[in-house]
């Protein structure tokens, strides 16, 4: 093969990645892979336990299990991987949720990915008509898929803030904690804290009769309102897990000042973002900035973005753990 050849095999091979991405999705939605967590199955019995057209599930599969998702026999006999095994709907750190959301109306919103190109402005307002928060307030099944896919995100990105040195800390507020997943977690392994979830009211709603808060509902408050208001008072950690990666800079240092409203000087506030490095190597914080600005008008940034943003907010950086996934950025009210 020539160069010119394996070149045009690589493009190609990246323009029709969503066709792995949108696999992915439908063999989900049909619960393949719930199926196949009980045992491998051939093509036939797994085409009638679920619904699907015979052939056109060994079809998908096929292109699945070259990515690494399923194995097939010489039978026609498929069983899942560890890779597609992430995708089972109740196991820690299950992405089925997050595959259900970018195959859904994240995938949408790409379509018009061209007006954000032209204005720097959020493509899904385009397509659905109104902002994202809006409208997942308006679409009550869409907002519990949505929170369920952060959930399943809470295990890979939870580690800098359990390894954290949680002692002289008693109350951690968690700023915009959704359905109180990561705040649930972190009071399980560290039974001296006690937690307020804080986000819409009809976000959290649903934390009042989640079983995963069960074990540390006493040691729980919830409370609902607009981080662009008002935050709770009398925290002395003050967590911000993925949330101001959805705003532009001018929303950004908005939610960081009501943040520093609600703060005293021996408070910490605690950032759990991604961090784009600042060279042109691939890394998944660049894709993740794409998907802000198209489904949000928002940005992942890099680490002088990120003391600007804390020094325009009346913050200043104490550190940055880059050890995980996720880098855990710490910070204090600024002195003066």
């Amino acid at each position: 093969m020539s160069e010119l050849d394996e070149l045009n095999s690589l493009l190609r091979r990246k323009v029709m990645g969503y066709i792995v991405s949108q696999a992915m999705f439908a063999v989900t939605e049909l619960d393949v892979v719930e199926h196949l967590a009980e045992g491998a199955l051939d093509v036939g019995e797994l085409a009638r336990r679920t619904g699907a057209d015979q052939d056109s599930l060994h079809r998908f599969l096929r292109v699945l299990t070259a990515e690494g998702l399923f194995t097939e026999d010489p039978s026609g006999t498929f069983a899942l991987t560890p890779l597609g095994a992430l995708l089972r709907r109740d196991i820690p750190g299950s992405l089925r949720h997050f595959v259900t959301l970018m195959g859904g109306e994240a995938y949408q919103a790409w379509s018009a990915a061209v007006h954000s190109l032209r204005t720097g402005l959020p493509a899904f307002d385009v397509v659905f008509g109104k902002p994202m928060f809006d409208w997942l307030g308006d679409n009550p099944d869409a907002s519990v898929v949505f929170n369920e896919a952060q959930a399943g995100l809470v295990a890979l990105r939870l580690l800098p803030l359990v390894e954290r040195d949680w002692s002289g800390v008693g109350t951690v507020v968690d700023v915009g904690g959704g359905n109180g997943r990561l705040l649930g977690t972190l009071l399980s392994r560290h039974e001296h804290l006690s937690g307020v979830l804080f986000d819409l009211p009809h976000v959290v709603d649903e934390a009042g009769t989640a079983p995963h808060l069960d074990d540390v509902r006493e040691r729980l408050r919830v409370a609902g309102g607009s981080f662009f208001s008002a935050v709770p008072e009398g925290g002395d950690a003050y967590v911000l897990a993925q949330i101001l990666h959805d705003w532009d800079d001018g929303k950004a240092v908005e939610i960081l000042r009501r943040c520093h409203d609600a703060m005293d000087a021996e408070a910490r506030l605690l950032i759990l973002e991604q961090v784009v490095p600042e060279d042109d190597e691939p890394h998944p914080a660049k894709l993740l900035d794409l998907h802000m600005l198209v489904l949000l008008g928002g940005r992942e940034r890099g680490e002088n973005s990120w003391r600007r943003l804390l020094a325009e907010s009346g913050f200043e950086l104490v550190g940055i753990d880059h050890s995980a996934r996720s880098s855990l950025i710490e910070a204090r009210r600024s002195a003066v």
